[in-house]
């Protein structure tokens, strides 16, 4: 242990370096000192760029599942994504450790990593129909030649092959599933923003044999629809009975209980009448037209909400569109006031290039994104203060709806001094006890 522990020392200054210069670098596409207004994007993560479309990570047998594998199992996860491109392109994906905050762990790599921290991905599928031309690519990890040696928050950094520019970063969490873990809800009603209901997440753990001194070497997060960037540590605790402790947020933490996702069927471009009111094949690349959706009156709570990144289609003959999205505030907002689109296909990052445009001859708030066809949620959202977001204030602000809810339980290694991650319980708002 004393060899590891003077191993760790010396390794410290060297691992802090690489991860400045990781996060820092001249060649990636976007500035990562900016400070990313989303509720998903956690510290020192990069958003997809333009080109990149389509990202997902699951674990292996369901799209839907959150990016979560068990330590030493035979669970994967999947990565894919499309590269808008008409030439086939090459990627390395590389692998940090991250405490529960985001920060480097700085502890050496074949301490969470066997093998080579290294997958390349190549070649890629093409798309066999209209334009916009693009590849599709996707790997499963980990592998015959890597491995996770240990259990904490990781994140994976896709980069150019041929450039080295990085171009986005993704967390996922690697848990040991020690301990037992039961988790409920409280909602109170009329008590949140505007009247809004709150929930409060609550979990009991106990502990496995090994922890000695639970009040000092745990901490107890709680995160909502797996927007990990907007993740929540517990601030009460019970540790009254020997063998396990029950943790929640208070009243002032908690979430918002009539969080609501606006449901986006795109799985075939054509006039439906529901949600697509016209389709221009024609153009390049191709325009879908949506029903306009008007403040507090189109708001769909989504129950069936499981996924940050949607469900897009990953079929060859699978096509992009430009999706002209119209919102209709009822005047409630002025045309110089920021209003922007986010959804499980733009990371949900409020930025320029998502930002609604005042038609002031429709009267509606207008912008397009380009997605593929699948199923999506989104939502629209203003900017709060200076860096914040405020989601809830252009949809339904009274209704309570089924949330998606996410505990976290962290062990401080007393030997070798970094955070694992002991538990994870995915739970919805419909549970109570």
């Amino acid at each position: 242990m004393i060899f590891k522990l003077l191993l760790l020392t010396g390794f410290i200054l060297t691992l802090h370096g690489c991860s400045v210069n990781l996060s820092n670098s001249s060649n990636n596409n976007y500035d990562v000192g900016q400070n990313y207004i989303s509720r998903y994007l956690v510290p020192n993560q990069l958003p997809a760029p333009a080109t990149i479309k389509s990202v997902q990570l699951y674990r292996k047998g369901n799209t839907n599942s959150p990016p979560v594998i068990k330590l030493g199992s035979s669970e994967q996860l999947v990565l894919s994504f499309d590269e808008l491109s008409n030439a086939s392109g090459q990627f390395r994906i590389t692998f940090t450790h991250h405490d529960q905050q985001w920060n480097p762990s700085n502890i050496p790599q074949d301490w969470y990593l066997a093998g080579m921290n290294e997958v390349i991905v190549g070649g890629g599928k093409k798309n066999q129909l209209s334009e916009p031309d693009y590849f599709h690519y996707s790997t499963e990890f980990p592998n015959d030649q890597l491995s996770f040696e240990t259990s904490g928050n990781f994140m994976l950094h896709v980069i150019d092959f041929s450039s080295g520019t990085r171009l986005f970063s993704l967390p996922f969490f690697v848990t040991e599933e020690a301990g037992e873990m039961t988790s409920w809800v409280e909602t109170k009603y009329n008590a949140g923003r505007r009247f809004g209901a709150l929930d409060r997440p609550f979990s009991e753990y106990i502990y496995p044999d090994f922890i000695e001194f639970p009040q000092f070497d745990l901490s107890f997060y709680f995160a909502q629809n797996r927007f990990w960037g907007d993740i929540k540590q517990s601030e009460h605790f019970d540790f009254s009975e020997e063998d396990r402790t029950q943790f929640h947020l208070s009243e002032d933490n908690a979430f918002p209980a009539n969080f609501d996702f606006i449901g986006l069927n795109l799985n075939n471009f054509s006039v439906d009448g529901s949600q697509i009111i016209d389709w221009f094949p024609e153009r390049n690349p191709p325009e879908v037209i949506l029903r306009r959706d008007i403040l507090n009156f189109s708001a769909t709570p989504s129950s069936g909400w499981r996924t940050s990144f949607g469900n897009p289609e990953t079929g060859v003959e699978s096509r992009y569109a430009n999706i002209r999205f119209r919102f209709q505030d009822g005047g409630d907002f002025s045309s110089n006031q920021g209003v922007y689109l986010v959804g499980d296909f733009n990371q949900w990052v409020l930025s320029e290039d998502n930002k609604l445009k005042y038609n002031n001859q429709t009267g509606y708030w207008e912008t397009s994104e380009l997605i593929k066809e699948g199923t999506y949620t989104y939502k629209y959202a203003i900017k709060s203060g200076r860096d914040g977001i405020d989601d809830l204030i252009l949809s339904d602000a009274v209704t309570r709806s089924n949330q998606e809810y996410t505990s976290f339980v962290y062990f401080q290694d007393p030997d070798y001094r970094y955070q694992r991650l002991l538990n994870v319980q995915v739970f919805r708002s419909s549970a109570s006890r």
